[in-house]
């Protein structure tokens, strides 16, 4: 992989945080308690993904009780990328003995072609991933700027919360990137859940005046991806030293 693959990368990974901190900062906002010094703050880690790149979802149970009865009110979350730590904050009226946590599920990372897809550009067709339904192309259009010059813009709906980093657009012989400034650019979520996306891709190769047929001929390329996962195992502690963090369906413990 040269540089100019690595950076873009990088790039493609830092808009996909973006995402997620822009909704963690709505949710927060509308969340926000009336005296945030009342936090009980647990911050964990996920010790088998220290050297990959990690996206946790942003609400993580918190309880009382065992059998998560009696949940506390999540305040924020946020994440430390020098130290991998992930922290979430809530509120309580009185300090317990122990809470009991569950590990958020993440969306981690993962590049390379054995995953890729290659998709009909065309309303209905389907994409797979490994064998089952990820997500179908619900729009294609094509916008004419000048002669030679079209935005084509792929809308998607999904089926699994794997969401696309790197993206093209195969016409033929020309691969096109998408252009991710686009206005027309939107990813949502939905409870932290994988919904939709619109992909941009501009078109800019002859002095032709309509490109219809060769779009109805395209290839939607996939290839590195973000992939939600649940399970994993995480260490935790709380800001509050008298209280035990009980972590449920982890065989790791608590500091």
């Amino acid at each position: 992989m040269n540089k100019a693959e690595k950076s873009q990368i990088i790039v493609l990974i830092a808009c996909f945080a973006c995402v997620f901190l822009s909704a963690a900062l709505i949710w927060n906002y509308y969340k926000k308690p009336a005296d945030e010094n009342e936090a009980l703050i647990v911050t964990i880690k996920y010790p088998e993904y220290e050297n990959a790149v990690i996206t946790p979802v942003s609400t993580m149970e918190c309880a009382i009780d065992n059998e998560f009865l009696h949940e506390l009110q999540q305040i924020s979350s946020s994440s430390d990328g020098n130290t991998d730590e992930h922290s979430y904050n809530y509120q309580y009226d009185t300090v317990p003995d122990r809470i009991y946590i569950k590990a958020p599920d993440i969306y981690v990372f993962e590049q390379g072609k054995s995953k890729s897809s290659m998709t009909p550009c065309s309303v209905g067709s389907i994409a797979y991933y490994d064998d089952a339904p990820w997500f179908s192309i619900t729009a294609v259009t094509i916008d004419k700027l000048y002669t030679g010059v079209f935005d084509i813009t792929i809308s998607i709906k999904a089926f699994k919360d794997i969401v696309p980093v790197m993206t093209t657009l195969k016409i033929g012989d020309v691969v096109l990137d998408e252009v991710r400034s686009a206005p027309e650019k939107e990813t949502v979520f939905e409870n932290d859940s994988y919904i939709s996306e619109t992909f941009q891709f501009r078109y800019n190769r002859g002095a032709l005046s309509d490109i219809s047929d060769l779009v109805n001929e395209a290839t939607f390329c996939t290839e590195d991806v973000f992939h939600r996962i649940s399970g994993a195992q995480i260490t935790a502690e709380c800001n509050i030293p008298s209280v035990k963090v009980i972590i449920e369906d982890s065989e790791l413990s608590s500091k």
